[in-house]
């Protein structure tokens, strides 16, 4: 059985997930899922080795490492999910090259994606960023969210 979005010849914009260690599984796990689910292309990066620990102790294995995979959004359409749960908001906040990356999309064609819109990192990135960026309505869940993202994603 052939998927609907292999004979769209419209390209998808690619989409990353940055995760370090002490994420939260089911967010990060959900979002990947949904997004395939979906035939939306969508990668797993992490800050330092490409092996991360989630706050349970459960191990990922990201399919890059920001390092040996810088991401571009100046040439592509690309979107940036930061997801905040477990430890993960505080690790993306404290990282320099997060901070630099978030000024990169602000100036290129990405977009941002944050998990929860009234964590510290949602707030520091409006506050960086001019765009818009993308957070969940108020009352609004995980599974809500991610639908309503990969909706959008799918139509862009």
């Amino acid at each position: 059985m052939s998927l609907p979005y292999r004979n769209n010849k419209k390209k998808r914009p690619q989409s990353y997930i940055l995760i370090g260690d002490g994420f939260d599984e089911l967010e990060v796990v959900y979002f990947l899922h949904k997004f395939r689910q979906a035939g939306l292309s969508i990668k797993s990066v992490s800050l330092f080795d490409k092996l991360v620990f989630s706050r349970q102790g459960v191990g990922l294995k990201a399919d890059y490492a920001l390092a040996e995979k810088p991401l571009d959004p100046m040439s592509d359409d690309c979107l940036l999910i930061l997801p905040t749960g477990g430890r993960n908001g505080d690790v993306l906040r404290r990282d320099a090259r997060v901070k630099s990356l978030l000024q990169a999309f602000d100036n290129g064609n990405g977009r941002v994606a944050i998990t929860n819109g009234s964590s510290k990192l949602a707030t520091d990135v409006e506050q960086l960023m001019k765009h818009p960026t993308y957070l969940p309505q108020v009352g609004q869940d995980l599974s809500e969210f991610v639908d309503n993202l990969t909706e959008r994603t799918v139509f862009v």
